[in-house]
């Protein structure tokens, strides 16, 4: 009936997968949990999850990315309806699983949505949950770190292609308008508990805004299908983007600054992915 997923990479799972093993055997169906590491680096004691009942640990030889550890979990996953959660987050509700399983003869494909916790940041955490407690959990329409979906019927796969962090999420989602498959949305988040430093969260979002410039380039997303694409093409348009090069010389090491500081600012995150892609245009253009 239901084959729980959870790619994994230098977190510990052991919390989260106890707790849905928890609900899950006291529902009265069939049921696996399938947890793939994917070759990670940090020492965590994610086999041992094994010691509970149907449940499956996987591991890949080398770091694969995340595109493909998921698909990898699919091809595993023995029953057609698939919940698909990342490793760093936890279910809000006591009837999380209750709630999906409630909802199959509903649809095909379910997004339960996200959460973060409402604690105030650390100063060196500040720039990661201040976006997501203002605008992410907002705004979360293409994000695969919670859904429910079956298999079976959809086949669906992810692009293994995307080697980098960045977008993948919002090419599934497009690819799914295109299959025409509805989106059904429940509220029935789970928390999103990151860990990452001001630092690491900047370089990611720096590394996503070239992501989505190749992925531009390569044909697989349109600029109009994504906001910060869209707002650069228009200021393209206009022959406006000489702009963003001056903001960048008089500005960007101050915006820079104010992001990894206790106080991020949120329109200074903009300027920051829109000064970004910038860059990543302009170096793909003369690659």
């Amino acid at each position: 009936m239901l084959s729980i997923a959870i790619p994994v990479y230098n977190h510990n799972i052991l919390p989260l997968v106890e707790r849905l093993h928890r609900e899950a055997s006291s529902l009265n169906i069939s049921f696996e949990i399938l947890v793939c590491d994917d070759a990670s680096t940090a020492v965590v004691p994610n086999q041992s999850i094994t010691r509970f009942s149907h449940t499956r640990f996987l591991q890949n030889s080398v770091n694969q990315h995340v595109a493909y550890t998921r698909n990898r979990l699919l091809q595993e996953a023995q029953y057609p309806w698939i919940l698909l959660l990342d490793a760093d987050v936890f279910p809000q509700s006591e009837t999380f699983i209750q709630t999906y399983i409630h909802q199959r003869n509903n649809g095909f494909f379910f997004q339960g949505g996200f959460t973060y916790p409402t604690k105030n940041p650390t100063d060196n955490q500040s720039l990661r949950l201040t976006y997501g407690q203002t605008i992410e959990q907002h705004k979360h329409l293409h994000s695969c770190c919670n859904l429910f979906f079956n298999q079976r019927e959809l086949q669906l796969q992810f692009d293994e292609t995307i080697t980098e962090y960045g977008y993948e999420d919002t090419l599934f989602f497009l690819n799914l308008a295109k299959r025409e498959i509805k989106v059904t949305r429940l509220n029935n988040p789970v928390i999103h508990f990151s860990t990452e430093s001001n630092q690491t969260y900047l370089e990611r979002s720096k590394q996503a805004c070239w992501g989505l410039a190749n992925l531009i380039q390569l044909g697989k997303i349109q600029t109009d299908e994504v906001q910060l694409s869209r707002i650069y093409h228009q200021l393209q348009h206009c022959h406006f983007t000489f702009v963003l090069s001056i903001v960048d010389t008089l500005l960007g090491s101050y915006i820079q600054r104010n992001l990894l500081g206790k106080k991020p600012s949120m329109t200074g995150f903009k300027w920051f992915k829109l000064l970004e892609y910038h860059k990543a245009s302009q170096g793909i253009q003369k690659s």
